[in-house]
């Protein structure tokens, strides 16, 4: 998470306050959000389910880009009412967990129409915060509550149009960002193989990467990049650079039990986006892809 991801997730948090009260060790989300974030991703899974047969995007489009990320810039064939139904639901359940966001949830149902999530769509592809927090203003509801349920309920699309452009995605030189979606790299886990491989968790695409070398500016120079440790957890650590002050979150998903979805892992990892942000880190500005 970012900077700005970090704060909205603050908010969040403090908005859900009978599901996730203030922790002093962040290392532990509080169990009844977590099972929040645990249904979400159910519906996540059901929604990408809805989508399997599903050809969003047509793969000429992106064998003509001369710049990534891909899906910003090309057409993609969406149902803006089955968008419209996904928020629908996301909406449902954030009511039943929160009763006291019914009248904010009310007020945001009455406000949004097909019309309304066509103009949402480039906005959340963009991750336009500053769009999305005047539509709340506007319409009296939480700053954070529009761009929560758009980002949750583009990103089985984003899944299933990177799925169909997988091969020419492999095509790409990557350091930056995702060069499907344009995320951030900042979380990457050491797979099986034992190789790091950075992995998006809007999208899900993932690509190797070398170990000694930033995500975000590709620097491979000896003393530039630097791990930092998690004490009494031997899984989790964060990568950071001095050249371009980037970080990515590293898990180890050898060392656990059980693997959790990539979206549940960077949200059970936040105390390592605030380690990396205490110690100044944070997500360039600059970054790109090749």
């Amino acid at each position: 998470m970012n900077e700005h991801d970090v704060e909205s997730a603050t908010q969040l948090l403090g908005s859900l306050s009978s599901i996730n009260e203030e922790v002093n060790n962040m290392n532990v989300l509080n169990k009844e959000y977590q099972q929040l974030e645990e249904q979400i991703q159910l519906l996540n899974d059901k929604w990408s389910q809805q989508l399997e047969d599903e050809k969003l995007i047509d793969v000429e489009q992106v064998r003509a880009l001369t710049q990534y990320p891909a899906l910003p810039q090309v057409q993609l064939s969406i149902d803006f009412q089955q968008y419209h139904r996904f928020i629908e639901e996301l909406l449902t359940l954030l009511e039943e967990k929160q009763p006291s966001l019914e009248a904010d949830i009310k007020a945001l149902k009455s406000s949004i129409s097909t019309k309304i999530l066509e103009q949402w769509h480039p906005e959340v592809l963009t991750v336009h915060q500053r769009y999305f927090q005047a539509f709340a203003e506007e319409h009296h509801v939480a700053s954070w509550l529009p761009y929560f349920v758009a980002e949750h309920a583009i990103r089985p699309f984003l899944q299933r149009a990177t799925t169909e452009i997988r091969e020419e995605l492999k095509k790409t030189d990557v350091h930056g960002c995702c060069p499907a979606c344009g995320e951030a790299p900042r979380l990457a886990i050491i797979n099986k193989k034992g190789r790091k491989e950075v992995t998006c968790p809007r999208c899900h695409y993932a690509w190797e990467v070398k170990k000694i070398k930033c995500a975000h500016c590709g620097s491979e120079e000896p003393g530039k990049l630097e791990i930092l440790k998690v004490e009494k957890d031997d899984s989790a650590e964060v990568h950071v650079c001095h050249d371009c002050n980037g970080y990515t979150k590293v898990i180890d998903v050898r060392k656990m039990i059980k693997k959790d979805s990539i979206a549940l892992l960077d949200i059970k990892s936040i105390h390592l986006d605030f380690i990396a942000q205490e110690n100044g880190y944070g997500m360039p500005d600059d970054t790109k892809v090749n």
